[in-house]
């Protein structure tokens, strides 16, 4: 088990008003962005919210003025979340015998990580392209008449972007923290009176499992991957069936 805490203790910087913004003081690689506090309801809800800038919609996401100053700009961003790289790395193992049967389990993981999802996995029609959505949006995106849930899983759709939705923030932000079981091999070893009359030392059947389960809170894709968007190959899983002989 591998575990750090990575906190800067001295970093070459300009001083700032906002503690906050500085590195010092921070873990290295600190996940930062704004804090989200829902979607946007109606068009009164804006004008009486701090101002965000301009084409804000109801269904776009509504951010914390954290330094109180009416306006929502970098100023406001803050550490969210662990860091971007996992603090914690694991694995531990277990063995087992019995008769001739033999079990061996492990289990590999991370935690204390945070990872922001982006691209057009989750902001659908960002570059003014058609195609398919994710099946996670479908859904259950923020909409005009069907949904209009403050607490929807995705905003508004906007075909071109949306500058303002998307931006680093706590919406985005997802717990990188998982434990897969990593390999699994059971084996039975054929007695040897039946063994022996072969002509032969040993023989043992088995069969072994590779990645066969991950358990993570964050589910639309594999989150060893270390992706934001998961437009890369997947880890593969694999079962094979062996047989060893010993002569």
């Amino acid at each position: 088990m591998t575990y750090s805490k990575n906190e800067i203790k001295e970093y070459d910087e300009e001083n700032s008003r906002y503690p906050y913004k500085m590195k010092y003081g921070f873990r290295v690689d600190q996940a930062r962005g704004l804090i989200a506090e829902g979607l946007f309801k109606d068009y009164e809800e804006i004008r009486n919210r701090p101002s965000q800038g301009s084409g804000i919609m109801p269904g776009d996401i509504k951010y914390k003025d954290v330094n109180g100053d009416g306006v929502i700009n970098s100023d406001d961003e803050v550490p969210i979340g662990a860091t971007t790289r996992p603090n914690l790395i694991y694995g531990f193992g277990i063995s087992a015998q019995w008769k001739g049967f033999d079990v061996n389990v492990h289990f590999q993981g991370a935690g204390k990580s945070s990872f922001f999802i982006d691209g057009f996995t989750v902001y659908p029609f960002r570059d003014k392209s058609w195609g398919n959505i994710l099946t996670d949006v479908v859904g259950n995106y923020w909409s005009l008449g069907t949904n209009e849930d403050p607490n929807a899983k995705y905003p508004r759709l906007s075909y071109g972007g949306n500058s303002n939705n998307y931006r680093p923030s706590t919406y985005w932000l997802r717990n990188g923290s998982y434990m897969r079981l990593k390999n699994v091999e059971i084996g039975y070893s054929i007695p040897k009176q039946f063994v022996n009359k072969l002509h032969l030392d040993r023989v043992r059947l088995y069969l072994m499992g590779t990645n066969l389960l991950t358990f993570s809170s964050f589910k639309l894709w594999d989150p060893e991957l270390g992706s934001s968007n998961g437009q890369q190959y997947p880890l593969s899983k694999t079962v094979t069936i062996g047989l060893t002989i010993g002569i």
